[in-house]
C-alpha cells in the first residue's frame, strides 16, 4: 500500500454497485488471468452487497492496489466506519493477491523488469 501523501493517479480494475445491481470490469486489464479476474469480481460484488455501497478495486499509477467505498448521497444504510474497518481487513488478508497484482501491473503495464 501507499504510505506517503503524494497524489497518485488511479485506474479502476473492477467496481460493483449495490444501487444498480451491476458490476464493471475494466477492459484495460483483460489480460489478467481468468481465475484472478473471477476472484476480483467475486470480492468486489460481495463487498458491495455486504457494505451496501459502490465498491471499487483499482491500481495506483505506481502499481499499488487500492480499495474504495462510496455511498450515494442520503444512503443512511451505509456504515462509513464499518466500511473502513472492512477495507482494512481486506488489505491485511489479501496482501498476497495485491502484491501479485502490483507485480503484474509493473511488468505488463509499466514495462518494468523485475
Amino acid at each position: 500500500m501507499i504510505t506517503d501523501d503524494r497524489e497518485y493517479e488511479k485506474s479502476v480494475i473492477c467496481a460493483a454497485s449495490v444501487y444498480k445491481q451491476k458490476y464493471f470490469f475494466n477492459d484495460k486489464y483483460k489480460e489478467l488471468p481468468d481465475n484472478i479476474k473471477k476472484e476480483i469480481r467475486i470480492k468486489v460484488v460481495t463487498l458491495a452487497e455486504k457494505l451496501h455501497c459502490i465498491f471499487i478495486m483499482g491500481f495506483y499509477d505506481d502499481g499499488g492496489v487500492y480499495f474504495e467505498t462510496r455511498a450515494e448521497e442520503g444512503d443512511f444504510d451505509f456504515d462509513e466506519i464499518g466500511a473502513a474497518l472492512e477495507v482494512g481487513r481486506l488489505e491485511r488478508e489479501e496482501r498476497e493477491l495485491t502484491s501479485q497484482l502490483g507485480v503484474w501491473y509493473k511488468v505488463f503495464k509499466l514495462g518494468m523488469a523485475l
